[in-house]
Parts: structure tokens; C-alpha cells; sequence
């Protein structure tokens, strides 16, 4: 039901209700809770639930007895034998989810274009999109890959890096690239922070300027707004990369790799320890194709000199 909706375009309780994190997507569990709603037969539910202090922002169910409810307080819309019956449908359609099964690639195979965690189906073998699974193809494509398949592929990646590794004058060539690119880095973060002090100094000097009446306070604003989102682009840079010089520990990087992959002397199988100790995700892309991320700083291929 929740399909239907969604694939004929109705709009969503949270569309109606104009949420900033509004979806399109309609769920079983809004369907259930318009089928259950008492109001439509005429009754009226109040107190339903409170907000445990009034600063909270999450509210908590009150008890049946707690509940004000009065009956005929408005026109029904449908009719209460039509409710009842709807009632007992939902009540022997409930059924008791059996336990989910914790397969090989669950929670680090993603839909790479929805993000969507892969759902594993049995009668497939494989993966597909979790979207596609629970909205259908309005929502995503199925992005199906065999289970053999994507093992084969984690399989021959995880050797292929080992080999690189371990090829001769590899590390020293490694070394030096990431040096200069080190440099350069620090290079234009001195720049950004000598970008960052100026910009800083020309809003002191607008406050100033708007206190001694030499500018509007429209002008002021507009001045003030404008080198808030140059300020703003200078700290996310130098965020990057401040971050990019931490993860640019080559020898950190490498002897993490060969520790972890020590551990594991054989790598014609993969195992769940040795899934989750080398690899953050990997994502599925429609053609089957896949990009896995690591958990640790994956060697680039040094340059020619």
C-alpha cells in the first residue's frame, strides 16, 4: 500500500505537515498509523502524549487512562463497522518478524547513488539496493551484485594492494610524493591563515565604520554577510586540509595496512573479521561495478620521475 501511494505521487503526512526533512516516500508505518487513527470514525483523542520537561523536544506516549477521548464529537468520515473490520484485517495480518540474518556484506555494502544500505535476498544470492527493495524502481534501481561476485572483487583488491606494497623502491617513491605534496598543502594553508587574519581585520574595521556612521547598516550587512561566507569557505578549507596533512602518514598508513593484513594469512576468503578490520564500505553502483573505502589510507601508485 505504502508503494502505491508513493508511486502515484500522494502526498506524504510530512509534505502536509511542511517538515524541513520532508520525504516523498510514504512508509508502512504512516499507512498504519492513518488506518488506526479513531478520528476518522467520529472520536476525538486528546493528551495522547507530553513533553517530559519544556525544554525537551521529544514527546512520550501517555497511558490509555491518561487519554481524553470523546466519542461523536465530530462528523465521521468512515463508518465505524468499516474501521472495526479494517481493525481485525491489521490484527490477523500481524506477524512476528523473524530474527534478520547477519550476512557477509550487511551494513558495509551502500547504493552509490540513493546511499542506501544493500539488502541481501536470498532467492538472488546477491545484493540490491534497499530502496529499490522497499519503494520500487520510482525510487532506485536494483544495482544487483552476486555475493560471489563482490567477495571476488574484495578478494582480488586486497591482494592486488598487498602486491603494490611490496614491490621494489615502492616506499621510497611513496615518500617523496607525499612530501611535496605535504609542502604544497602547507603551503596554501599559510596563505588561507594570512586570508583568514585580514578578512577578520575588515569586519572590525566595518564595525567601526557603521559606529562612527561612514556606512548604512544595510551596506554594513550586506559587507558583513559577504566576508562571513568568505571566512566560512577559508576555515572549511583549512579544515580539509588540516585533516589531509593527519592522514598523510605514510609510514603510519603502511605499517597499519601490513599490520592488519598480517593477520590474515590467507586471503583466498573473506571473512567477516577480515571485512570489518580492512574495510569501512563499499559501494554498488547500477552497473555492478564497484569503489570500495578502506580504513586506512589506501597507497597511491607513486609518480614516474
Amino acid at each position: 500500500m505504502a508503494r502505491g501511494l508513493y508511486n502515484d505521487d500522494v502526498t506524504t503526512p510530512s509534505q502536509l505537515a511542511e517538515k524541513t526533512n520532508a520525504t516523498t516516500k510514504w512508509h508502512g508505518s504512516s499507512v498504519r498509523k492513518i488506518l488506526e487513527n479513531p478520528h476518522y470514525m467520529g472520536i476525538l483523542k486528546q493528551c495522547r502524549d507530553h513533553k517530559p520537561t519544556v525544554t525537551s523536544k521529544k514527546r512520550k506516549h501517555n497511558s490509555i487512562s491518561d487519554q481524553v477521548v470523546i466519542e461523536n464529537s465530530h462528523e465521521p468520515i468512515v463508518p465505524i463497522e468499516d474501521f472495526l473490520v479494517v481493525q481485525e484485517l491489521i490484527k490477523s495480518r500481524k506477524r512476528t518478524r523473524p530474527q534478520s540474518e547477519k550476512y557477509l556484506f550487511t551494513n558495509t555494502a551502500f547504493c552509490s547513488d540513493c546511499g542506501r544500505g544493500m539488502h541481501f535476498k536470498k532467492n538472488r544470492k546477491g545484493y540490491i539496493c534497499g530502496n529499490y527493495n522497499k519503494h520500487g524502481i520510482k525510487a532506485c534501481s536494483n544495482h544487483y551484485i552476486s555475493q560471489t561476485s563482490l567477495t571476488d572483487i574484495v578478494l582480488t583488491d586486497l591482494n592486488r594492494i598487498s602486491n603494490k606494497i611490496n614491490k621494489n623502491n615502492y616506499y621510497q617513491s611513496l615518500i617523496k610524493e607525499i612530501t611535496l605534496n605535504k609542502e604544497q598543502m602547507r603551503e596554501i594553508l599559510e596563505t588561507n591563515i594570512n586570508e583568514l587574519e585580514a578578512k577578520k581585520r575588515d569586519k572590525t574595521n566595518l564595525v567601526i565604520a557603521l559606529s562612527n556612521g561612514i556606512i548604512s547598516n544595510d551596506d554594513y550587512q550586506l559587507a558583513i554577510n559577504y566576508l562571513n561566507e568568505v571566512i566560512t569557505n577559508i576555515v572549511n578549507e583549512n579544515r580539509k586540509l588540516n585533516k589531509e596533512l593527519e592522514h598523510q602518514d605514510i609510514e603510519k598508513d603502511l605499517k597499519e595496512f601490513k599490520k592488519n593484513l598480517s593477520s590474515f594469512t590467507d586471503l583466498q576468503v573473506v571473512t567477516p573479521e577480515l571485512l570489518h578490520t580492512l574495510i569501512d564500505r563499499i559501494e554498488i553502483k547500477a552497473d555492478g561495478t564497484t569503489k570500495i573505502h578502506y580504513r586506512f589510507n589506501e597507497p597511491t601508485d607513486p609518480p614516474a620521475y
